[in-house]
C-alpha cells in the first residue's frame, strides 16, 4: 500500500505542469532598448475651456481706458480715406440746335460727359451747368465740383 501511495504522489506531481520562469535572453548586438515606463499615460488634468459650453460670437467689447505703458503713445486712429483730386480738365463744349456737349479731358483721353453718365466705375456725373460740371467719387460717395470758364476767358 505505501508503494501505491508513493506512485500516486508521483503521479500527481508528474501531472501538476511546473511553473515556467522566465528565462533571460541574450541580447543581440545594436539592439535598442526600449524603456517601456514611458508609454504609461499619465492621468490628465481638467480641459482648459469646456467644448460644449456657451459661446457668444459677438465682437469684443472695446476697452474703456487703454493702459499707456511709460514711453508708449497708443496708436492714432485710422484716418478715413481722402478724396483725391479730380483728374479732369475743362476742354470745351458744342451747341447743337437744343443739344449741347460737354467735353473733359482726364490725361490726354478726351471724354464726353452728360449728366447721369459713369466714368469708369469712379466717378459719375450728377449735374452739368454753365458754370461748373458735379461729380460724384463712387468709393467714397463725395461730391465734387470741376468749374467751368466763362465763355470769353
Amino acid at each position: 500500500m505505501r508503494l501505491l501511495v508513493t506512485l500516486l504522489v508521483g503521479l500527481s506531481a508528474a501531472a501538476t505542469p511546473a511553473v515556467a520562469q522566465p528565462q533571460k535572453r541574450e541580447k543581440p548586438a545594436g539592439a535598442v532598448e526600449i524603456d517601456l515606463a514611458k508609454l504609461v499615460r499619465t492621468k490628465r488634468a481638467a480641459p482648459q475651456r469646456d467644448p460644449f459650453g456657451p459661446r457668444s460670437f459677438a465682437p469684443p467689447a472695446p476697452a474703456a481706458n487703454p493702459k499707456v505703458i511709460a514711453g508708449h503713445q497708443p496708436a492714432p486712429a485710422p484716418q478715413k480715406p481722402a478724396v483725391p483730386p479730380l483728374p479732369f480738365a475743362y476742354l470745351g463744349k458744342v451747341t447743337q440746335g437744343s443739344h449741347t456737349e460737354v467735353y473733359i479731358l482726364r490725361g490726354e483721353e478726351l471724354i464726353a460727359v452728360a449728366p447721369g453718365q459713369n466714368i469708369d466705375a469712379q466717378y459719375r456725373v450728377e449735374a452739368v451747368t454753365e458754370t461748373a460740371i458735379r461729380f460724384t467719387y463712387l468709393p467714397l460717395k463725395a461730391e465734387q465740383t470741376l468749374a467751368v470758364p466763362e465763355a470769353g476767358a
